[in-house]
């Protein structure tokens, strides 16, 4: 490779993108536009540069100190108050950080297969450019993400238009075939207009691309057929899931977009048998909420898009691996028998079990021993999830299978207490629910290394 060739051409651009900064803010000194339209024109603008790299640059390198050095002009500006045509937004977001790391990211794993590259790029500028002018000019129906609001129209915008950004260039630029390109299109615009939906504080900048690429690179492959069952259970799942927020109350609109995400992963990566456990131990979430009484600790944030990220974040690390291990790496072991379901049922237990106990608190049964209110939090967690997960899954029963969620949920009760008698850990919304999830992860990884010493016969 020609080094002074790549230099000069790293130099076009990152002229080409100081060039687009500048008309933004000569544009927003000049013509007073609303911020949104010179945010997202910088977003578009800097987007058609990002679209040609691969035929341009060469090294990742490049790509990398280029994306630092921007990172920087970010930082530095939102610092000292300039860019007001980036930053003169009244939200905080970190969008312009993730923005060069997406970027990076993307060409670090897909400049070898550019049609994929530029489909990825295409959802990150054109699908959300277009959802934010919409939904701020013609939005009406509005939903909230936490302290974030989103409309229905802004969301419906960035789905079309994230179908035709995939399906056309599927079918132009490449040999995918037209039913094909329909489906896999449907599919990755449904799942990253969700991810979308729910993502905080600008990291749909991140998110929404690398998760396109990730998808055209499992879906392409694939047949019509399969495809088509894929969408069908996404489908299926997400309208159980908005009846019975309709229905209960239970879960707002980002909760079930989140809980979806949760459900449709499991069902594809890990299999239909992995949603059993988690369906029931929704169902019992559900009826402790309902006996929850007006002044419990537990925060009203649970239900909300966070909650759902920290309560599923162990579940759905432990079906990944279990993915990961079957088809990426093939492990000649691991590969095989889903040596991560049980600890995936224990994880499922362990956030009932403390769930459990801080309702039993905040009921008549806060009169009762510790050691009493303990031990009936984990029988609450334990009936909930492991009989059915052990009868739906798909590891067999086995007196290991049995015991070892059973300790999962112990460890996590036993971290929870102590966690919560530490001063220093913060005793509010959403620190509560990280708790949680610190404790899951921590009983569930002291005892990874057991249980896989056990799965690999070598105790």
């Amino acid at each position: 490779m020609n080094w002074t060739d790549e230099v000069l051409r790293a130099l076009g651009v990152g002229g080409a993108f100081l060039g687009v900064f500048a008309a933004a803010e000569l544009w927003n000194r000049w013509g007073n536009p609303p911020v949104e339209w010179t945010r997202k024109a910088v977003h578009v603008g800097g987007g058609v540069i990002v679209m040609t790299l691969p035929w341009i640059l060469r090294s990742h390198w490049t790509v990398l100190a280029l994306g630092a050095a921007f990172a920087l002009i970010i930082a530095l500006t939102r610092r000292f108050g300039w860019l007001g045509s980036v930053h003169g937004v009244e939200r905080k977001s970190e969008g312009g950080l993730w923005y060069p790391v997406a970027v990076y990211l993307l060409f670090l794993i897909g400049s070898h297969r550019p049609v994929f590259y530029l489909v990825a790029v295409l959802t990150l500028v054109l699908s959300d450019a277009l959802a934010a002018l919409v939904g701020t000019t013609y939005g009406r129906m509005m939903y909230r993400v936490e302290s974030d609001r989103r409309s229905v129209e802004g969301s419906a915008v960035f789905l079309f238009a994230t179908f035709l950004g995939v399906h056309l260039p599927l079918l132009l630029l490449t040999s995918t075939g037209r039913v094909a390109s329909v489906l896999i299109a449907l599919q990755i615009a449904l799942l990253v207009t969700l991810l979308e939906a729910i993502s905080l504080r600008g990291n749909d900048n991140l998110v929404v691309p690398l998760a396109t690429y990730l998808l055209l690179v499992k879906l392409t492959p694939s047949s019509s057929e399969w495809i088509a069952s894929q969408l069908a259970s996404q489908l299926a799942i997400f309208g159980a899931l908005i009846l019975l927020a309709w229905r209960s109350r239970f879960l707002s609109a980002s909760g079930t977009m989140a809980a979806s995400l949760f459900f449709y992963g499991a069902w594809s990566l890990g299999g239909p048998e992995w949603t059993v456990a988690p369906a029931v131990a929704l169902a019992a979430f559900w009826l402790i909420f309902k006996r929850l009484p007006p002044n419990s600790s537990e925060p009203d944030a649970r239900y909300q898009v966070v909650a759902v990220f920290y309560t599923s974040l162990v579940p759905v690390s432990l079906f990944a691996l279990n993915n990961l291990f079957e088809t990426a790496l093939r492990h000649p072991v691991l590969g095989r028998g889903d040596p991560f379901y049980a600890l995936y049922l224990g994880a499922l237990t362990a956030h009932l079990a403390m769930l459990a106990l801080l309702f039993l608190e905040g009921s008549l049964w806060d009169s009762q021993p510790k050691p009493k209110r303990w031990v009936l939090a984990l029988g609450i967690g334990v009936a909930a999830a492991i009989p059915i997960g052990l009868w739906a899954g798909p590891s067999g029963v086995s007196w290991w299978e049995v015991v070892m969620p059973v300790w999962v949920g112990v460890g996590a009760l036993a971290f929870f207490s102590a966690g919560r008698r530490w001063a220093k850990w913060p005793h509010r919304k959403p620190w509560d629910v990280r708790l949680q999830t610190a404790c899951a992860a921590l009983s569930v990884g002291t005892l990874l290394p057991v249980h896989l010493l056990r799965f690999m016969g070598q105790w």
